[in-house]
């Protein structure tokens, strides 16, 4: 399957002007195979899910963008919003008994600007421009089960070193628009290894590292970026040290 696995529609997202039946019939035009709404502040339910996908042979999937310590990150497989998604390693602790995935969104957004260093990830740690293994030795990564790679929103600089830092840390790789209106939808995408039915289903599979990171699908040259994946322990409070290519 192809999702575009972080847009925000008019029904959760205060600063999106993307209605959700827009959404559906752009992301059919484009050819995704469905996409993941990872809303500010709505919670999408199972039955919202269902009656807005009927009969249109799109998947869509209830998520969450929440704002943590470490930056944003997207949760898959929770039924809400909840005090302690606040904090990256509670929200590793909750995602590690519901079994919900993690992806940290746009974790290197801004680090790269000029002027004082505004990347809460790297700010936090110490971590320079172009500091790559410094970068992948930031602590609060192990709670994250995937990193977005691609994000339609974000400096190519900022996508590349985000690839840059999974590829040293083995950890599987997502791409997604984060699209607040129908400009740049598909400009990020994920590929998923397998046939998922809702946001849990969706959840195992990255967890288990079955995703791979996709970009330019919206214009029409669809490329891939692979990283090494599936790498076990991912997003473990308990988890050890990261591993590093051999």
């Amino acid at each position: 399957m192809l999702l575009d696995l972080h847009v925000h529609t008019t029904r959760g997202s205060g600063d999106s002007s993307l209605r959700p039946e827009e959404l559906i019939e752009e992301a059919i035009r484009l050819g995704l195979d469905g996409v993941c709404l990872t809303e500010h502040t709505h919670s999408w339910t199972d039955a919202e899910i269902d009656q807005l996908a009927s009969e249109t042979g799109i998947r869509l999937f209830r998520a969450l963008e929440v704002e943590t310590d470490a930056g944003h990150a997207l949760v898959i497989g929770e039924d809400g919003y909840h005090s302690d998604m606040r904090k990256l390693p509670l929200l590793g602790e909750r995602a590690s008994r519901s079994g919900s995935a993690i992806v940290l969104a746009h974790p290197f957004r801004h680090l790269h600007a000029p002027g004082p260093q505004r990347c809460i990830l790297t700010r936090g740690a110490g971590v320079e421009p172009g500091d790559v293994n410094g970068a992948a030795e930031i602590p609060m990564l192990k709670h994250a089960h995937a990193l977005e790679v691609v994000n339609g929103a974000t400096p190519e600089t900022d996508n590349d070193f985000a690839l840059n830092v999974a590829t040293v840390l083995g950890v599987p790789s997502t791409g997604g628009s984060d699209a607040h209106s129908l400009h740049g939808l598909a400009s990020g995408v994920t590929q998923i290894e397998g046939d998922p039915r809702n946001a849990a289903e969706l959840a195992e599979i990255i967890r288990a590292g079955g995703v791979t990171a996709g970009v330019d699908l919206h214009v029409g040259r669809l490329r891939f970026l692979e990283t090494r994946r599936n790498v076990p322990g991912r997003g473990e409070p308990s988890g050890g040290e990261a591993q590093t290519p051999s």
